[in-house]
């Protein structure tokens, strides 16, 4: 499988200066229903059906900030060679567990820093602007207030396979845990992870988890330290959306552990256990593991050390 990294982003700078202001259906019928979502949605230029909207996304693509963003994109990203070798790994991986899933178009798009990755139906978006590096000064003058410093790192060129297949499986793979237990949320991520996992063999967790390399490790070393504390304070059934929240939610450390712990560390706690699960399990697809509806079984395999 090779899949084919389609570049909305360069499409509209280069055709921006139609005057006609016909390109706008051109993209349409190049992009189809996506278009529409990425000028109505993603940027908020206007209706689609807006005789005003060629304007619109002429002042976008003329503004020196995000013409320069775009010209930053072109030149770090290049022809993203690496991006669709990794796409086509994953999504062919992805075939073959769940023969019946749909690989999406890959549409790559200038977003203004709105929208990072964004999965449809059938369509895997992501942003360019959001993987320049963190040290491009296009990253380095974003506002801290709205992109905090934890934010800023994981703008890498190689955070942007990891980043829109977890989107994707996110979105696809989650089923909808609103109401359940911490337990049926960790399980729940924790699937999903070991999918990803299995996706991308090679890319470093670090990078599936979106953590930095020091905070993997503080996971590893505390792992039966994180467990204790959900124990202890018998939170594994609890379903105060806040307790849920405060494992699964971003941030640059999860509250109530810490400074050194990532946020979000319900995730690794979830995928450390689903893998202990697999590990004991390995004649377990991942069709029957997503098809299982009781946690109880994962739970019982995962000892902590």
């Amino acid at each position: 499988m090779h899949l084919q990294v389609e570049r909305l982003d360069q499409d509209l700078f280069a055709m921006a200066d139609d005057t006609a202001g016909n390109f706008n259906l051109r993209l349409y019928a190049k992009y189809g229903e996506f278009y529409k979502l990425y000028v109505e949605r993603v940027l908020q230029a206007a209706p689609f059906t807006d005789p005003r909207l060629p304007m619109a996304l002429g002042r976008f693509v003329h503004d020196p900030d995000w013409a320069g963003v775009q010209r930053t994109a072109d030149s770090v990203l290049g022809d993203m060679a690496a991006q669709e070798a990794g796409f086509s790994e994953a999504f062919g991986r992805l075939k073959a567990f769940f023969p019946d899933s749909l690989t999406p178009r890959i549409i790559a798009y200038n977003s203004g820093f709105n929208y990072g990755v964004l999965p449809t139906d059938s369509v895997l978006g992501f942003g360019v602007e959001w993987f320049v590096g963190n040290a491009s000064p296009v990253v380095q003058y974003l506002s801290p207030e709205a992109f905090p410093q934890y934010r800023k790192e994981r703008m890498r060129p190689d955070m942007l396979v990891p980043s829109a297949v977890k989107g994707w499986l996110q979105v696809h793979y989650t089923r909808d845990t609103r109401g359940e237990s911490l337990l049926e949320n960790l399980v729940a991520i924790g699937k999903v992870m070991a999918l990803l996992d299995a996706l991308l063999p090679e890319t470093d967790a670090s990078l599936k988890f979106a953590f930095t390399p020091a905070q993997l490790k503080w996971c590893e070393d505390n792992e039966f330290n994180i467990w204790r504390e959900i124990v202890a304070k018998e939170l594994l059934y609890s379903k105060d959306p806040k307790e849920i929240d405060r494992f699964l939610n971003d941030g640059p450390f999860t509250p109530g552990f810490p400074r050194e712990s990532p946020g979000h560390i319900g995730e690794w706690i979830g995928f450390r256990m689903v893998e202990a699960y697999l590990r004991a399990h390995p004649d377990v697809t991942f069709a029957q593991l997503f098809a299982m509806k009781d946690p109880q079984a994962i739970l019982k395999a995962y000892k902590p050390r």
